[in-house]
């Protein structure tokens, strides 16, 4: 869950919490997976996880006697749009583009071809958590009304529609029977859980289901969001769902307060 800026810069601080971090950036890993990266001792790396985990940078899934560590990058979104996104993006793009530009391998001296390849089988697996000022009511209409919200469209002006019930349809509308299933609603309890299964835009076969679950937490609610999906998923996939999703639980935050 997000933490307080201090406990995440204090996380932050430390070479081999970062480096935990950019371990779990390829995908959740076992506490056992990890510990087995590092040459300290596993008790040393089970603190280093502690502190993130306090922090809201790492969550924990428990699959039977297995802990899994999932990379929560809901933190380090509210700390860019607190103190980036106002002042400074244009210009930070600027320079991370100058930045990669530079650091780009010169094409002379690299007589390599490389050619487009077929997309392959890949996996997703993502876990975030926000805690929201707002009852778990509140924060339950917000998220089955996304089709006043819903940030992803195929085709600018068309409708997204949630269909708030069990076999109901979450899809984009484009008039005359024309869009685009995302998903259905496979379980649905009322302020507490929404789960659907279905493609969610990618175009090429992919099994795929995500959920939202809301708690009551201090002073209002904990959503926690689970995507699992399988198929023809690649690298970029990936990495745009995980910051997609991100995007998306700072959206139900804001609209469930405002």
């Amino acid at each position: 869950m997000p933490a307080l800026a201090g406990e995440v810069f204090r996380a932050l601080s430390d070479p081999t919490r970062r480096r935990l971090l950019d371990v779990l950036r390829r995908g959740p890993a076992t506490t056992g997976t990890l510990a087995a990266s590092f040459a300290t001792t596993r008790f040393a790396v089970m603190k280093h996880l502690q502190v993130l985990v306090d922090a809201g940078l790492v969550t924990v899934e428990r699959r039977g006697r297995e802990r899994w560590n999932h990379l929560d990058p809901v933190p380090l979104r509210l700390l860019y749009e607190r103190w980036l996104a106002p002042y400074a993006e244009n210009l930070a793009v600027t320079a991370l583009s100058l930045k990669r530009a530079a650091e780009q391998p010169d094409p002379q001296e690299d007589q390599m071809t490389v050619t487009d390849l077929p997309a392959g089988l890949g996996s997703l697996d993502v876990r975030a958590e926000i805690r929201i000022a707002a009852q778990r009511g509140r924060v339950f209409q917000t998220l089955t009304e996304m089709g006043t919200w819903w940030p992803h469209r195929f085709r600018p002006g068309s409708d997204v529609v949630f269909e708030a019930r069990v076999g109901g349809r979450f899809y984009e509308d484009w008039g005359d029977g024309d869009g685009a299933l995302y998903g259905v609603v496979q379980q649905l309890e009322q302020d507490s859980l929404v789960h659907v299964a279905g493609p969610m835009g990618v175009r090429g076969p992919v099994a795929s289901v995500w959920s939202m679950t809301l708690e009551d937490a201090a002073e209002g609610t904990l959503v926690t969001l689970a995507h699992r999906a399988f198929g023809d998923i690649d690298a970029a996939s990936q990495q745009m769902y995980a910051e997609g999703w991100t995007a998306i639980l700072s959206l139900i935050a804001d609209r469930s307060t405002g």
